[in-house]
């Protein structure tokens, strides 16, 4: 005779047209439409197994407060809320996710992220908010992520990044505010960020950058910015002390591109041995690096084959494959 969780599983199975098991260590519903009445029954059933990756991705979800009630959230490793309609993420606050290293909320409809300062996820990674609609980060100023790494805060409405400057993330490596509504990043002189390697303030309302001569970064490798109000103010770069620095993007209006001050400062980063690229946009939002603009393009770089088309370096950001991940944190030279 089947048990109540056999029983709500089968029903579970049956309207969403899944394979789900009790014994299971992954649940797997990426684009199911489980919708807010799908949620409510998943998170009532009590799975017999560890469960550690729960993809929800694409399934209109906008109500997540049935997370609050599972059963099955102590060994949770990966979380992926993506591209749904969720409007707040309060209820993280009150859940139990100890072991939870990556958390997906990006592609939704979030303002509001007061409530962050209350997560406990002490062995969080990966924070993916892009693509939403928040215009203030206090409250990050608040949390605490001893173990962060990436923070990924791109395309949304974001006026003032003042609030790094309390941040208190050690171990944070990648930090991407681009395609926001900043005006100045004069804060960035006074933020600790012994460790950053990637940074990302491109397309915002940027008019200098003489902050970056200030910053403290001493193992920045990657940086991209860039907008159409930057302008002449791009020499400001050379005033910079990154000596990990390999790569600058530029994202530049295309007339700017062989501006006078513009070559100067590629020659500049040229001789320092610098990769400089300028950054394109695709139909979809994509960044693309122009490989014909490229003065120091590495051809000796491992890149897929997938991500060249026609001389352009895509950059599609893809979250990688768990089973493949400590491979991928070495090849960035994250671990």
């Amino acid at each position: 005779m089947e048990n109540n969780d056999e029983l709500l599983l089968k029903e579970f199975n049956n309207n969403y047209k899944s394979n789900l098991k009790l014994d299971c260590n992954k649940i797997d519903l990426f684009s199911s439409f489980i919708l807010d009445k799908g949620l409510d029954l998943l998170c009532s059933i009590n799975f017999h197994s560890k469960i550690e990756k729960i993809i929800l991705e694409e399934n209109n979800i906008t109500n997540i407060t049935p997370l609050s009630h599972i059963s099955f959230g102590s060994n949770l490793i990966s979380l992926d809320l993506s591209s749904n309609k969720i409007s707040s993420i309060d209820i993280l606050s009150k859940v139990n996710f100890p072991l939870l290293n990556h958390l997906y909320l990006n592609n939704n409809c979030i303002i509001n992220i007061d409530s962050i300062y209350n997560f406990n996820f002490p062995n969080l990674f990966e924070l993916n908010l892009s693509s939403n609609k928040i215009s203030s980060i206090e409250s990050l100023a608040k949390s605490k992520f001893p173990n962060l790494n990436e923070l990924l805060l791109s395309k949304n409405e974001i006026t003032s990044i003042d609030a790094l400057s309390n941040i208190n993330f050690p171990k944070l490596k990648i930090l991407t505010l681009n395609d926001n509504k900043i005006s100045s990043i004069d804060s960035l002189s006074q933020i600790k960020l012994e460790n950053i390697r990637e940074l990302k303030i491109e397309k915002n309302f940027l008019k200098n950058v003489n902050a970056l001569s200030k910053a403290k970064f001493p193992k920045l490798n990657y940086l991209s910015l860039g907008d159409d109000t930057l302008g002449d103010n791009i020499e400001d770069l050379k005033d910079t002390k990154f000596s990990k620095l390999q790569d600058i993007c530029i994202y530049l209006k295309e007339k700017l591109k062989n501006n006078q001050k513009v070559r100067k400062i590629i020659d500049f980063f040229e001789k320092k041995g610098v990769c400089f690229s300028f950054i394109k946009y695709d139909k979809k939002g994509e960044e693309i690096i122009d490989k014909d603009n490229n003065f120091m393009y590495n051809n000796d770089d491992e890149e897929d084959d997938d991500d060249m088309n026609n001389g352009q370096l895509i950059h599609n950001n893809k979250k990688p494959d768990d089973d493949n991940f400590n491979d991928f944190l070495l090849k960035e030279g994250l671990i």
